[in-house]
């Protein structure tokens, strides 16, 4: 069972539209969200965040439906820059990392691998096909996952991405 507790979003519209490039951020978290419509994905990979280590989730659809890719990587703009070539079917991406760029690849591994299990769980068509499970020492999961206690969701695709409360 999942323990909620009531938390402060904030949404920071960088051009002033609900659907262009926006960041968020979740009080007392000391994790960074950018999200970016792929029309704007030149000016969002100029930005610092794109060079962190983190995790990306790529949003959209193909003839069959709704598909979501995850993946991480230690520069997550280069990651990106490579599927905008190679993948022609998302439409959004969702840039995950912290704010002071300090999690490494283990926690970026870890965190991808997590990601990709709630969205088997929840029965989400994934693009990619599952990363091998990152082992954590217990430090490191539970710093690593508190970001991931609060939730991160689509409409549109019905993701819904949690972590152990």
């Amino acid at each position: 069972m999942l323990h909620t507790k009531p938390q402060s979003l904030e949404l920071f519209f960088i051009d002033g539209k609900p659907d262009g490039m926006l960041t968020a951020e979740v009080f007392n978290w000391t994790g960074h969200v950018l999200m970016t419509p792929r029309t704007q994905l030149s000016a969002a990979l100029r930005r610092t965040e794109a060079r962190y280590t983190g995790v990306y989730l790529l949003l959209g659809e193909d003839d069959n439906g709704p598909l979501l890719y995850v993946g991480e990587g230690e520069d997550i703009g280069d990651r990106i820059k490579s599927h905008d070539v190679k993948k022609d079917w998302w439409t959004t991406a969702v840039l995950i990392t912290s704010a002071a760029n300090n999690l490494n690849k283990a926690h970026a591994k870890y965190l991808e691998s997590r990601l990709v299990e709630e969205a088997r769980r929840i029965d989400c068509f994934l693009a990619n096909t599952r990363p091998a499970k990152a082992a954590a020492d217990t430090a490191t999961s539970g710093n690593t996952e508190s970001p991931l206690l609060f939730e991160l969701r689509t409409s549109k695709l019905g993701i819904q991405a949690t972590g152990p409360g």
